[in-house]
């Protein structure tokens, strides 16, 4: 059988095509109407199958002129329609002498088993052809203007619905738009090998490339040097496995500086599942990376703090044992010259290891602001073992004074502070070997001195300098070298608050600091102290006096026997009557047995069982009106902030000498 297909849409004709040709039929194809006209007086089909919709020629008119051929209305017509499937217009297709109507879409099946039906009724002469057109000529065409105009109407309805919704979809999308744009984020978009197609200004802001250096580029070329290829690779292979990928990539700033970015980065697909796009959202972390390190620092120095305030505490005590015993040796009238010289060298050792402890606290800010009147160069040179330990043995550290130093008025410890942060500061900046050299030196700042300082007043202060055979530093760092969290070292190998706390330090003492340094040649800190205006007197050691004495009974609590014995002695060596025990209830005991008045508690602050507070407050109940003087190796601070000392308590740290025992001892007991 021949089959005449008319449709305007070649794909619709292509597979009409090949469902009946499977079934043995020939076909043949026209674009509409008028083309379907010719093809049927070329040659005669045995069925036509028609659209309705299309151009020149519709369905319609082709079905009127086929039924007005004397030759060619014998011919089966199917109506096949998309457009036209309301019961009005099938009424409409088969009173014009239509065979059947179908609409499409049909399954393959259902439509050939109609076709065949179709066949079928033509070859039993089931189907009679109209002699003549069904409608007249003004009737066809009211109905057909009638459904025209309805499916114009419904077509227009559908049209505004559709511009509607673009309009709809095009504000969303300028939603998303501007969001993506604005968003805080970086968002980068990619063509399936990296290439970047489009990025908001966030991830220009991040890269700290402008738009143009980034599209059309590889994201992959733009990274090459900001982390180890291999990562890439890994990177890489994830997705183009299909997978996204989620981490951490260090970007490498348009000025050089490293930034961390946490990242995601997620393949897009279209509608056959084929991968076309990357997208890229990342967010600069590296401030709080940086807190994040600044943070573990803080709590392992808070850790280091403790563990030295642990060892200070039991350190302190044998230092004190030994000092006061030493004391108590050298007030021996008949002691050979020999061995109180081997005596003052004991009790020197003993107090250069009770400074070493100070330093030590000081290094881990766990020892309190004590500010006193100090020589710098007197206290650069106790640090110097302690700072040569520090930078290592490639490095020579030198250090130079002025004669005639002044003196300044601030904590030992802060000054400690400074020059370890300004020393380990030059020891990072010299690669193998170098030098560094400490100087002090006396500067007088006048008015005109005040254009190159602006933040100092004018005056007399002591200058301590570090140099270094460094590296050195470039204009722009040495303009940022102040900055908290500001660092030109390697990830991990700074913290950028050194400097920060050494310009703190000196702000906070009434000075301030100063840099210099040049590109391969190296750096100089000058760091300005106020001078201290006490009397040239004070600068003597003080004349010694008699120790205070008194007859009044002291009650002692210490855990450590040593200790306890030796307070005993250098006590009772003042005359006083001494009760003792190592044991806070034997303590408690003691103070409610004793039958004459007690007139002191002198009680360690940490001891088992019960501390120095809760003891005072035992005694005190006992003993209403007792004076109570307290002692520890740790420092006062961290006594108060654990709850065991008011701020303002009579308080002994040790180690102490027998000297500034009596008197604190003899203060407190005058202060009834």
């Amino acid at each position: 059988m021949l089959i005449l297909l008319v449709d305007d849409e070649p794909a619709n004709l292509q597979l009409l095509q090949v469902l009946l040709e499977s079934r043995g039929h020939r076909t043949a194809l026209a674009s509409n109407g008028q083309e379907a006209l010719h093809q049927a007086q070329a040659a005669t089909p045995d069925l036509v199958i028609s659209d309705i919709l299309m151009p020149v020629m519709d369905g319609y008119g082709l079905c009127r002129a086929w039924m007005q051929d004397p030759r060619l209305r014998k011919i089966p017509f199917v109506f096949y329609t998309a457009t036209y499937q309301t019961e009005e217009d099938e009424q409409l297709g088969l009173s014009m002498g239509a065979a059947e109507y179908l609409r499409k879409p049909m399954e393959p099946e259902p439509f050939l088993a109609q076709i065949e039906r179709v066949l079928d009724r033509a070859r039993q002469g089931a189907l009679r052809a109209p002699e003549a057109p069904v409608l007249e000529e003004r009737a066809f065409l009211k109905l057909y203007n009638e459904r025209l105009v309805q499916k114009l109407d419904k077509r227009h309805g559908e049209v505004i619905k559709q511009m509607a919704a673009l309009k709809e979809a095009e504000a969303l999308l300028r939603i998303k738009g501007a969001a993506l744009e604005a968003a805080a984020d970086g968002i980068a978009i990619t063509d399936s090998q990296g290439v970047v197609e489009w990025a908001n200004p966030s991830f220009s802001e991040i890269t700290g490339l402008p738009a143009d250096r980034l599209v059309g580029h590889s994201l992959r070329t733009l990274r090459r040097d900001s982390q180890n290829p291999a990562f890439f690779e890994r990177l890489w292979d994830t997705l183009m496995a299909g997978r996204p990928w989620e981490g951490e990539i260090v970007n490498r700033h348009a000025d050089g500086t490293l930034h961390t970015a946490k990242t995601t980065i997620t393949p897009v697909r279209n509608d056959q599942g084929e991968r076309t796009h990357f997208i890229e959202i990342m967010q600069d972390i590296t401030n709080s990376k940086r807190v994040e390190a600044d943070l573990r620092q803080s709590q392992k120095m808070e850790a280091v703090g403790r563990l030295a305030g642990g060892v200070a505490h039991d350190f302190n005590n044998m230092l004190n044992v030994i000092l006061m015993n030493t004391e108590m040796c050298l007030t021996t009238g008949d002691l050979p010259e020999e061995s109180r010289r081997r005596l003052l060298d004991v009790q020197q050792a003993a107090e250069r290891s009770a400074d070493l402890t100070r330093q030590l606290l000081a290094f881990s800010r766990r020892q309190p602001a004590q500010p006193q009147r100090i020589l710098p160069h007197v206290a650069v040179g106790e640090n110097l073992k302690l700072l040569r330990r520090l930078i290592g043995e490639n490095i020579d550290l030198t250090f130079a004074a002025e004669p005639g130093t002044w003196p300044i008025h601030m904590d030992p410890s802060q000054l400690s502070q400074i020059l370890a942060n300004l020393v380990i500061n030059a020891r990072d900046a010299i690669p193998e070997a170098g030098t560094i050299c400490i100087e002090t030196a006396n500067v007088s700042m006048g008015d005109h001195d005040r254009l190159f300082h602006s933040d100092m007043a004018s005056g007399d202060y002591v200058q301590i300098s570090v140099s270094d055979t460094g590296c050195g530093m470039d204009h722009a760092t040495l303009e940022r070298i102040f900055e908290p969290y500001f660092t030109t070292k390697g990830e991990g190998k700074g913290t950028g608050l050194g400097l920060s706390i050494v310009y703190g330090i000196a702000q906070q003492n009434g000075g301030t600091v100063s840099a210099y340094s040049h590109l391969g040649v190296g750096t100089t800190l000058k760091v300005y102290l106020p001078r201290c205006e006490a009397a040239e007197a004070e600068e003597a050691p003080a004349p010694r006096t008699e120790l205070p004495r008194g007859d009044e009974t002291i009650l002692v609590a210490e855990d450590e026997p040593s200790m306890l014995e030796v307070l005993r002695q250098a006590l009772e060596a003042q005359g006083y009557t001494v009760l003792a025990s190592s044991n806070p209830i034997d303590v408690c005991f003691l103070a409610q047995q004793h039958p004459g008045p007690i007139h002191l508690l002198l009680t360690d602050v940490v001891m088992p069982g019960i501390n120095g507070k809760e003891l005072r407050e035992r005694v005190t109940a006992l003993r209403p009106g007792i004076q109570t003087l307290f002692m520890s190796g740790y420092t006062g601070d961290i006594m108060a902030r654990r709850g065991l000392l008011e701020q303002e308590i009579r308080f002994l740290q040790k180690p102490f000498r027998i000297q500034d025992l009596a008197r604190m001892v003899r203060a407190a007991l005058d202060a009834r």
